[in-house]
């Protein structure tokens, strides 16, 4: 295991410590390259009913209450996912985004 992926992990068991005690939800970018939105739905705790698009995507984070949205490195991340996230974010007043 590289040093690199080692440093990847503990920088993720740090960012998870701060989530599991506050408001906040990270998204790795490296991680929604190959499934977004299954990982999108199992880290935002989406319903089983998600649909998996853009449409249900915006759907959803319409209804996210009194959360910050982090999305580390989201230059990896689709282009139509990132917007959907924006435009969601301006919609609802509950939600907060960063993009990392």
């Amino acid at each position: 295991m590289t040093n690199k992926l080692i440093e990847k992990r503990r920088e993720r068991k740090r960012l998870k410590k701060i989530v599991d005690n506050m408001n906040e939800i990270v998204l790795f970018g490296e991680d929604m390259k190959e499934d977004p939105h299954k990982y999108i739905k199992e880290t935002l705790d989406f319903p089983d009913y998600y649909g998996e698009n853009l449409d249900a995507l915006f759907d959803c984070l319409s209804e996210v209450y009194n959360k910050t949205i982090i999305i580390k490195d989201s230059v990896l991340v689709d282009e139509d996912i990132i917007q959907t996230f924006v435009d969601a974010n301006d919609e609802n007043p509950d939600m907060d985004l960063i993009l990392d």
